[in-house]
């Protein structure tokens, strides 16, 4: 049996099952985190400081009852990457982050469908009614994904609290409403 965190989410689209990084996840997780794939979230980082960085993804689910994701396609448990929210000490609000472990699942709208999965259970169930995604402004893939999430560049949006920040554009995703699901009703950030 595959281990699974208890009272965590688990989100399902036509091609995606998401459920949140677990265990099973950490090999892989890991070898993303410690490579080049990963210097738009703050890596490469050593073997050791990916393997903390995993843990962290995994935490924050017991710690603030969001996190990320595993992306993993439908009928596997194997993830190819990940997606949901950041919502370290620092960060003036919650961020909705995504990115693929491997270039061979790129260009198929796997980071797409499973943003938005995420920003309709964190609008609709979750009762928020604004996410940002903090992007590196040389990080063209995510900029282009961005914005064909509908997001828009929030200049006047803080940016986290944290070093080598200064440049990081913020793009705001579009509200609850403009999508749609109706308006939201809880603070993001309990």
């Amino acid at each position: 049996m595959t281990p699974h965190l208890a009272d965590t989410p688990v989100l399902t689209t036509k091609r995606l099952t998401l459920r949140a990084i677990g265990p099973q996840d950490v090999e892989a997780c890991t070898a993303f985190m410690a490579s080049d794939r990963a210097k738009y979230m703050g890596g490469p980082y050593s073997a050791h400081d990916a393997w903390v960085q995993t843990c962290r993804f995994i935490g924050e689910w017991v710690v603030r009852g969001t996190g990320l994701f595993a992306i993993c396609l439908k009928g596997s448990d194997q993830a190819i990457g990940e997606v949901g929210v950041f919502n370290a000490e620092g960060y003036p609000e919650p961020e909705l982050g995504w990115g693929l472990w491997d270039p061979a699942h790129e260009g198929r709208g796997y980071a797409k469908e499973a943003a938005i999965a995420v920003r309709e259970h964190l609008y609709a169930d979750m009762g928020w009614y604004t996410v940002v995604s903090y992007i590196d402004p040389a990080n063209a893939p995510s900029i282009a994904l961005a914005e064909r999430l509908g997001c828009t560049l929030d200049s006047g949006a803080p940016l986290p609290d944290l070093p080598d920040w200064g440049g990081t554009l913020i793009y705001r995703h579009p509200a609850p409403a403009d999508l749609g699901l109706g308006a939201g009703h809880k603070e993001a950030r309990a």
